[in-house]
């Protein structure tokens, strides 16, 4: 067909030359990773389509039935993917599998490494572009971890030493297995948070007793401070133990999980942990111990307790290196030709702080600047034996840190992956994520994920492939190995700047405003997640805020919208009263919207709401149909069924009939297996609501007899009256003598109708609706023939003929035929006629 836009509703809009098409990013790309990326790095910003009507016809190209259908086959659309046919296929591979030779078994296995190895992939298509882009961009986050690494592993309580661990191993790892191109995986600031908070305390007596001796422990440090090497251990198995939860949910495609931490949640309680870690930070800028805390009122109280102990020098340090890091990051953002600036501020500003330390002595000496001291060198050390026995005790810091984690890589991933048009599988980044984090806790490492800041470096900086990692880790590696004598006299402070100036980009705060325009229940998500990590505790603040989101979903879902549809005028488009101002309702039928699945904690809900509608409608039109429009509905359970049994047998006790519109597949199958489809009958169910409107009035126009309602008979034909304004069609029926005198067999039903028209076009296709206004031919009556008649086609336009697809009607002013003289069937033919020929003109063919 033909789709064109009136001119006259056009707007105006000065027309620019053809551009070349930009790649969008996704629709499903994360918000909030986007908006993170786009401050720590270079981010092209989406441009916005708009998309304005045309005066040009568009023609609808079909492909053939048979090419459609060979696509759903392929596609195995009507196949449901239910547990049998998943065990059937798991069953038939394992039956190929021993019967096959060894060579199967050997291909097989090989596919199964291909899938899960990346590096098969991308090593093969490394070229001297691709080499020289992942050279830059991996020295680029090399030099940039090296700090960041030891200062996050500062933030979990463990030795600086062990971060550089942490951003060597688990990062190659990755760089083999991911299929990530740009996501920099090594420390980050959140998940060493929920370490330090996680293993808070979980040392026995037995594995630090100077933690439970007062006369050993008189300052009241941490179990991390008085034994560093027992609390490490409990680190790398917490870390174990994340790559194994991580693994499992990558095989079992539990990666969906994730989504029940949306967004407002997200922000807020990232928001607040990037508070608690920037307060952590103090103690190294204003020179004294401050009691470490996940509550932001402890950390608070003990620092300003003691403010008189501030050592100035320090503290002015420190402020100066934060601001050199803010000053370059604007400059790199601000001269595109200094934007080079921005990955390397961190390791400026540790070269700067070891220069001036090593040749000021007097700093450390006499002012009390503390520095980070000796580093161990060499590759990392395997971790020893591993006690499985104490996986009880970091269960709940493991599970913290590889949901988040992965909450944050996958997030990441998938908006560079957008930028730059891949796929990133959700349940591979599971598996290599969990590799990693297994992998690097043999080799000394705590737990890792992809990090926003370095992902954006890494893509802004060129990073074309997996290379870029591999080349990371190789950095590091060096380092190690070689270089680390050179941070005998980096300064704390510009660690803890480089901490503080990180985790000020997590504060978005701007999201609460926006959320508070767009909807506010996500905007009390929001602060209530941001509240709750602050007072109550980083794992408890997440836990409790995941649960509110739960409290909301449920409650959404249990008390869905149930609209009130009209029509649109000169359409067969039904549309919900609060989203069109002009519509029409269709006399004695009410049609409503369900707006979710149906199941045992919203069926009641539903009920009670379609039969409020019903009672309240009534006051006003009377109520014979009610037909239920079922889109949004993809599933019912047994409850729900139970439930439309009710409503079906209290609206025939009120002499109503039911009716459905656009079932799904699903929801017909489990009415077809529950008997309520034939209970109800097979022709009440329609595939559009015009339809089921169409067929509703077609029943209420049957006089013959009692209507057939199924279930208690709803009263008899409705005797002739006067049809007042604004009437629609009027059931009259005729005498006994007039059906015998069309040359009928037995009696036949048949109708005299009042239309109210208002022009042409006006009533649609149907002519079951009226318009606002009236016409010359608001008293015009019309002979509707009988019912052997209804499926012959009607003519285009409504005048002097009601255009319908099922009836067929006669103008009043065409005499009743007499007996004998070719019935109704004549006279419904003679009135088409006439209607094409009043369309076509005086001088159409047609008419002749």
């Amino acid at each position: 067909g033909a789709l064109a836009a009136p001119p006259s509703r056009l707007p105006r809009a000065r027309r620019k030359p053809a551009a070349p098409r930009a790649r969008l990013p996704a629709a499903a790309m994360d918000h909030f990773a986007e908006m993170q990326i786009t401050k720590q790095g270079h981010f092209e910003r989406g441009r916005r389509m708009v998309l304005t009507p045309t005066v040009q016809p568009v023609e609808v190209q079909h492909l053939e039935e048979n090419e459609s259908r060979a696509i759903v086959a392929k596609l195995n659309i009507k196949q449901s993917a239910n547990t049998q046919r998943i065990w059937e296929e798991v069953k038939s591979s394992a039956r190929n599998l021993r019967n096959g030779s060894p060579r199967d078994l050997g291909l097989a296995v090989w596919r199964g490494v291909q899938r899960h190895c990346s590096v098969l992939y991308w090593l093969p298509a490394v070229n001297l572009k691709v080499l020289k882009a992942d050279l830059i961009a991996g020295l680029t986050v090399g030099v940039m971890v090296i700090p960041q690494s030891m200062s996050y592993a500062s933030i979990a309580g463990l030795p600086y030493v062990i971060g550089m661990y942490s951003s060597f191993t688990p990062t190659l790892v990755y760089s083999l297995l991911g299929n990530s191109r740009h996501l920099a995986v090594g420390p980050v600031a959140l998940v060493s948070l929920l370490i330090e908070v996680g293993l808070r305390g979980r040392l026995t007596e037995e594995e630090c007793p100077a933690y439970f001796d007062p006369e050993q422990n008189p300052l009241q440090l941490e179990q991390y401070a008085l034994c560093p090497d027992a609390y490490a251990k409990l680190a790398f198995l917490t870390s174990m133990a994340a790559g194994l939860i991580q693994l499992a949910a990558g095989l079992l495609n539990l990666g969906f999980l994730v989504s029940f931490l949306g967004h407002p949640v997200v922000s807020g309680f990232t928001s607040a942990a990037a508070i608690v870690i920037g307060l952590s930070q103090l103690k190294d800028w204003l020179g004294y111990p401050i009691a470490k805390s996940q509550f932001v009122h402890v950390t608070l109280y003990s620092t300003f307790s003691r403010i008189r102990q501030t050592n100035g020098v320090n503290l002015g340090l420190g402020i100066a290196w934060y601001l050199m890091l803010v000053g370059m990051r604007w400059v790199a953002g601000k001269r595109p030709r200094l934007a080079f600036l921005r990955p390397l501020s961190p390791l400026i500003t540790c070269v700067l702080g070891i220069v001036i330390m090593s040749t000021v002595p007097a700093l450390h000496d006499e002012y009390n600047v503390q520095i980070v001291g000796d580093i161990p060198e060499g590759l990392p050390p395997y971790s020893g034996t591993i006690r499985l026995d104490k996986l009880t005790r970091v269960i709940a810091p493991a599970t913290s840190a590889a949901v988040i984690g992965f909450m944050e890589s996958i997030a990441i991933g998938k908006s560079l992956a957008a930028k730059h048009g891949y796929d990133l599988p959700p349940g591979q980044e599971l598996i290599a994520l969990g590799a990693a984090n297994v992998i690097g806790s043999l080799f000394s490492s705590y737990p890792v994920t992809g990090s926003f800041s370095r992902s954006a470096v890494n893509n802004s900086t060129g990073a074309m492939s997996q290379l870029s990692g591999f080349v990371t880790s190789m950095v590091m590696l060096l380092t190690l190995a070689f270089l680390t004598f050179l941070f005998y006299y980096l300064p704390k402070f510009a660690l803890a700047a480089i901490v503080i100036s990180s985790v000020t980009s997590l504060v978005a705060w701007q999201d609460a405003l926006h959320l508070w325009r767009v909807k506010r229940e996500d905007c009390f998500l929001w602060v209530f997640a941001f509240v709750a990590t602050l007072f109550l505790g980083v794992e408890q603040g997440i836990l409790f805020s995941v649960i509110a989101s739960l409290v909301i979903i449920i409650h959404e879902s249990v008390r869905p919208q149930i609209s009130v549809l009209w029509r649109l005028p000169g359409t067969e488009i039904y549309r919900n009263v609060k989203q069109e101002n002009r519509g029409v309702f269709i006399k004695n039928v009410l049609i409503l919207r369900i707006g979710a699945s149906m199941y045992f904690a919203n069926v009641a809900y539903i009920r009670d709401q379609i039969l409020m509608h019903v009672t309240d409608y009534s006051k006003y039109n009377e109520v014979r149909y009610v037909i239920v429009e079922m889109t949004p509905v993809i599933s019912i359970d047994s409850t729900a069924i139970h439930a439309l049994e009710g409503l079906l047998k209290d609206l025939r006790l009120r002499k109503i009939t039911l009716a459905f519109a656009t079932l799904g597949n699903r929801v017909e199958k489990t009415m077809r297996n529950a008997a309520l489809y034939e209970e109800i009958g097979s022709e009440w169910f329609h595939p559009r609501v015009h339809d089921a409107v169409v067929h509703c009035l077609q029943h209420e126009l049957t006089v013959d007899g009692p209507m057939d309602f199924l279930l208690p008979e709803a009263g008899g034909p409705r005797p002739g009256r006067a049809s007042g304004p604004g009437e629609d069609i009027e059931a009259v029926p005729l005498e006994a003598e007039e059906r015998a005198a069309q040359g009928k067999e037995g009696p036949q039903p048949g109708i005299i109708g009042r239309f109210l028209g208002s022009g042409p076009g006006q009533q649609g296709r149907q002519g079951t609706s009226a318009s606002s206004t009236n016409s010359a031919e608001e008293d015009e009556r019309w002979y509707v023939a009988p019912e052997a008649d209804l499926r012959d086609a009607p003519p285009a336009d409504p005048q002097p003929a009601v255009r319908a697809r099922y009836l067929s009607v006669v103008p009043a002013s065409q005499p009743m035929p007499e007996p004998g003289q070719g019935g109704s069937r004549d006279a419904a033919r003679g009135s088409r006629d006439g209607a094409r020929g009043s369309r076509d003109g005086p001088h159409s063919p047609r008419e002749e």
